[in-house]
């Protein structure tokens, strides 16, 4: 199957000799770890260790580590109705602006839905993506609600008094019932 990816851009399963480069991003942009590597690499690595639950993906341009989007099953492998959570994205700052989010968010979308149809043989309606975002982060939401076509489909107040959109979209598959 040929790529539909720029040239020079790989997005693949994340492997162990990725979780550096993992570490190094989480640390630098998000709040939560937010210049501590120790920290960073605590979060990242159980994330790791919670696979299938939570799987990484990866974006290389030209063979440089690009960034990482984190995807989180919710619910349990046998759900009529899989959710998935994009639960964290970060990409280097020095590949921002060239549309890499936007690719691997898409990719590691079809990448997921090929997971879940392997570990889910149960499927009746479709397989639903969600995302949350700080509401006041116009530039994610922007990207977000290019792919997550549902559209907004919800918000809360969890971290501080900080409020969060979700975005959503539904991808039909029916996977029949089979004996086991």
């Amino acid at each position: 199957m040929e790529s539909s990816l720029p040239k020079g851009v790989v997005i693949r399963d994340a492997v162990e000799g990725d979780i550096s480069a993992i570490t190094r991003i989480n640390g630098e942009v998000f709040l939560g770890n937010k210049d501590n590597i120790e920290k960073a690499n605590s979060w990242v690595q159980a994330h790791v260790a919670a696979f299938p639950v939570y799987h990484y993906y990866v974006i290389e341009k030209d063979g440089v580590f690009a960034g990482y989007v984190g995807m989180q099953i919710h619910g349990g492998f046998l759900r009529a109705s899989p959710v998935i959570e994009l639960e964290q994205i970060g990409i280097d700052p020095a590949f921002r602006k060239q549309g890499l989010g936007s690719m691997l968010i898409k990719e590691a979308i079809s990448l997921s839905t090929e997971l879940i149809k392997r570990l889910d043989n149960r499927i009746e309606s479709h397989i639903t993506f969600v995302v949350w975002a700080y509401k006041h982060n116009e530039n994610a939401l922007k990207v977000y609600e290019r792919i997550f076509t549902d559209g907004r489909m919800g918000e809360r107040t969890q971290y501080g008094d900080r409020k969060e959109v979700m975005l959503r979209l539904c991808i039909p598959l029916v996977i029949p019932v089979r004996d086991q």
